[in-house]
């Protein structure tokens, strides 16, 4: 049984959705999912409940929706048999080890947040039979804090082939106008949330093309949200036209494999998928070293990158420091880092060695993370925990 809140647009769902997928040539699964509204993952072929239990306000509703959660998880688990559950994300991995009967309960974190909720992870890892986290850092630090029964590091998978071909579809129409304009592109994906950074970008972007106006630098950001702010922003920075948003889209690989360079900015990250994807498609990455994954990905000896306000050339792409301070939306506020990440991209695109290093380091690298890897590693783990 796989248990997730829900299948739209996001790293965990996306995650769920590709186990689901995968684990159903093999076994018998069932997905569980609170609310199937906006799912946008393909799950065709793999059996799924709906529990029409989505997200509701208030702590009193929250309460009543666990407990109506788990009563309805725990039912199906006795019907179906389960013999090993595994969940992603905290709300599920709460009515998981809570809906426990005779099953093996894995739980998934997939989100550095979810460390920060401790009274809820000392539970579920107190409850669970293994804690499957995503980078290595993060399973150490679980370890360390919270001294699960068991634990296990899997990287997120990507289909790196479907990513490729994907990325030589067409964009939309209406982006033409702004794919005709000669010069470089910066790409980065996410939602619209403060933990992306993305005024960072917007401001860094506005040095590059103040310091190098011919190489008339671009941004496009691709995923959910109106931006409205970051619109604003782009409009004081004299860059109304040279940000791109696109909102969600159905193949946004067609619009990475439009790009030049891709950018991750982010105050944390779990796995940063959309880093991994860019570079399936080739691109030369620069990336803040967040918690966690970045760091993982972009060098092979990561641990040697433990300070988090140095930059490194690391082995597939570019590690700089941490972004400090609150959110600043200020058009004529620009930081030091805001400064050196600009600088960074201009060295990328300026230096073609650099570039072309990282352009086939990236796809290189790709690969580590592709799904049969991911399906052997957890077919590994099913077998020792069922044995």
């Amino acid at each position: 049984m796989l248990i997730v809140p829900m299948l739209d647009q996001g790293g965990l769902e996306r995650v769920c959705a590709a186990t689901a997928r995968l684990l159903n040539e093999l076994y018998d699964v069932h997905l569980v999912v609170f609310n199937t509204a906006g799912m946008i993952y393909d799950v065709s072929g793999v059996a799924m409940t709906d529990l029409h239990l989505g997200a509701v306000q208030g702590r009193l509703g929250k309460a009543v929706n666990v407990v109506k959660r788990v009563r309805r998880v725990r039912q199906l688990k006795k019907r179906l048999r389960t013999q090993l559950s595994y969940s992603f994300g905290p709300t599920a991995n709460l009515v998981n080890v809570l809906s426990k009967k005779k099953d093996i309960t894995w739980v998934g974190v997939r989100g550095y947040g979810a460390l920060s909720s401790r009274a809820s992870m000392k539970l579920v890892c107190a409850l669970a039979d293994r804690v499957v986290s995503c980078t290595r850092v993060m399973e150490a630090q679980i370890n360390q804090q919270f001294h699960p029964k068991r634990s296990a590091a899997v990287y997120n998978p990507c289909d790196i082939q479907e990513i490729r071909a994907l990325s030589q579809c067409s964009t939309a129409p209406e982006f033409d106008a702004f794919f005709a304009q000669p010069g470089k592109i910066v790409a980065s994906m996410g939602r619209e949330h403060d933990v992306k950074g993305f005024w960072h970008l917007i401001k860094a972007a506005a040095l590059v093309r103040n310091k190098m106006p011919e190489l008339n630098l671009r941004l496009m950001i691709i995923g959910e949200g109106r931006y409205e702010a970051y619109r604003k922003l782009a409009g004081e920075l004299g860059m109304q036209e040279a940000v791109l948003f696109t909102g969600v889209q159905s193949n946004p690989f067609a619009l990475l494999g439009k790009a030049d360079a891709y950018a991750l900015t982010s105050q944390s990250e779990g796995f940063p998928n959309a880093l991994i994807e860019a570079m399936a498609v080739g691109l030369p990455c620069v990336s803040v070293n967040c918690l966690t994954g970045p760091a993982e990905i972009l060098h092979e000896a990561y641990e040697d990158c433990g300070d988090r306000h140095q930059t490194y050339f690391a082995d597939y792409g570019i590690l700089t420091g941490v972004f400090s301070g609150e959110k600043d939306l200020r058009a004529e506020t620009v930081t030091a880092e805001e400064r050196h990440f600009a600088q960074l991209l201009v060295t990328l695109f300026t230096d073609e060695a650099v570039c072309q290093r990282y352009q086939a380091a990236a796809r290189a690298r790709a690969e580590a993370f592709g799904m049969e890897r991911y399906l052997r590693a957890v077919r590994d783990l099913i077998q020792e925990d069922l044995s």
